[in-house]
């Protein structure tokens, strides 16, 4: 079990927990840094007991449907896309839970990954390898027509947001 300290503010802080043994025992703690877009943060996260220094990317769902939603795609980080962590998709330090005031609330804690992508020699022969890298893992994103679920990460390109990806043969 791995468990979460999240401070969003001076007075509220939540404890969230993981039971996938993929992330170990880590006990973390993340405070809120600033809001990205709706539902999407960026935190500072270090071990429990220590000044959280790292900054990672923080999504937030709340209610039932949400969090099983966001559970399934935590699911695709920690099994099909687990060897394309950090390289295809951002690394992935966890999907954690909890209960609040009786709402479901899950939180999924992703590398952060932003940049400017035109600095991006040969950005759309990337896109296309990322895509392809997905599909040999047997993910269908399902939402890269658009092209707003590919950010950049110094001089690579990721892929996020696996809300309606499926797996396939």
């Amino acid at each position: 079990m791995s468990t979460l300290e999240l401070i969003w503010d001076t007075k509220t802080a939540y404890k969230l927990w993981s039971w996938n043994n993929a992330y170990g025992n880590a006990h973390y703690m993340a405070q809120l840094v600033r809001r990205i877009k709706k539902d999407v943060y960026t935190v500072r996260i270090g071990v429990c007991g220590k000044e959280p220094s790292d900054v990672v990317a923080l999504k937030i769902s709340r209610g039932k449907e949400e969090v099983e939603d966001m559970a399934r795609e935590a699911g695709f980080y920690e099994q099909q896309l687990k060897g394309l962590q950090g390289t295809v998709v951002p690394k992935c330090y966890g999907f954690y839970t909890t209960t609040v005031q009786g709402t479901p609330l899950g939180c999924l804690l992703l590398e952060y990954c932003s940049g400017p992508p035109e600095r991006i020699p040969d950005l759309n022969g990337k896109a296309l390898r990322a895509a392809y890298s997905l599909h040999a893992a047997g993910v269908l994103h399902g939402d890269l027509l658009d092209g707003h679920h590919f950010v950049t990460m110094g001089r690579d390109l990721r892929i996020v947001n696996f809300s309606v990806a499926v797996a396939h043969q």
